[in-house]
């Protein structure tokens, strides 16, 4: 039986050479299910029960089936496992939930188990990639699972493979890594959330904040935006939305609300601590967002002035994010030469 360093040096060297083989430029996060695509291997969402994808495969089109109902950042990291198979050449594999298999018994996968979940976790998480994630999110070095989950969502993979990766490119200590990769994702959701998680947690919370101006953000409907800027409430300026798109429903304010979500730096199993407000001090003001299961496929702007309502003066700050909203996918997906040929 090999042991997971040697899964993940050899690896780390084949997914290096599927970058290369792909032109996958790694200063973005990595389009796995384009790569599964342009493989040649055919790509389906589809309802799997309690399994999470299928690598099946066959002499004249291999292909890689991915569980319809899953949260999008969980049906790439399962994606990038299956690609795992066909890159080491493995038969045709059913895999279960893999995140929850990483949080129980890690050590006791097969060898080609953990041939393909580490070509998964560095096929889309080379060093390179986290060092870029981090960098953009204004992350010098990880300190609490709030900072994982952020990392996880920008760079669209699981949670718990993401903590796990960061101890394997040694970006912090493997013994950190190995206790955050065992907090359930949903205790992050909940406690991020504050009481307006999704019902259905099978969707993700992603909290915004300064760094996230004008950055694009991924999300799907039924998703829900914690976000957060700092204002000074004696000064008279105050954030509000000047553009809030149809469908994007503000479910709490934590000015207006008896409401306040615990910030990504802050650990979910810390017991909750009021901040005290100083008069002329800055202190956070927090939103929460719903995106409701109405909102169609497109990129819509989220838009926010800091002003004096009553006054005709000019905002003194504004914030802009574009919401990339993706819907889910069902069923075999076309290239766009494959839609071509069939139109």
């Amino acid at each position: 039986m090999i042991t997971w360093s040697d899964a993940h040096r050899r690896a780390a060297v084949l997914a290096a050479q599927f970058h290369a083989d792909l032109d996958i430029e790694l200063r973005r996060p990595v389009d796995v299910f384009a790569a599964v695509q342009r493989l040649g291997l055919v790509l389906a969402f589809v309802p799997l029960g309690k399994v999470s994808g299928l690598y099946l495969p066959g002499g004249g089109a291999s292909g890689v089936l991915i569980h319809a109902g899953h949260p999008r950042t969980k049906q790439r990291y399962t994606a990038g496992h299956e690609l795992g198979h066909h890159a080491f050449g493995h038969t045709a594999e059913v895999d279960g939930d893999l995140e929850l298999g990483l949080r129980r018994d890690a050590n006791r996968w097969p060898d080609h188990e953990k041939e393909a979940e580490a070509f998964g976790a560095w096929f889309l998480m080379p060093r390179r990639l986290l060092r870029e994630g981090l960098r953009q999110l204004q992350i010098d070095t990880p300190t609490s699972p709030g900072d994982v989950y952020s990392l996880a969502l920008w760079l669209g993979t699981s949670y718990t493979a993401t903590a796990r990766q960061l101890g394997a490119t040694r970006i912090v200590e493997a013994s950190q890594a190995e206790q955050w990769a065992r907090i359930e994702p949903r205790t992050i959701k909940l406690a991020l959330a504050a009481g307006y998680a999704p019902d259905d947690l099978q969707n993700d919370v992603r909290w915004l904040d300064h760094a996230s101006n004008r950055h694009p953000v991924d999300v799907r409907p039924g998703d829900r935006l914690v976000l957060t800027l700092d204002e000074i409430p004696s000064s008279g300026h105050s954030w509000r939305f000047s553009e809030l798109p149809e469908g994007f429903v503000v479910l709490a304010d934590s000015y207006d609300d008896h409401w306040e979500p615990r910030l990504p730096h802050e650990s979910p199993t810390d017991q909750d601590s009021s901040r005290d407000e100083i008069a002329g001090d800055s202190s956070p003001r927090s939103f929460a967002i719903d995106i409701t299961p109405a909102v169609l496929g497109g990129i819509y702007p989220l838009m926010l002035v800091k002003d004096r309502p009553w006054t005709s003066d000019d905002p003194i700050n504004e914030f802009e994010v574009l919401v990339s909203v993706h819907p889910r996918l069902h069923g075999v997906q076309l290239t766009e030469a494959e839609l071509l040929t069939t139109a």
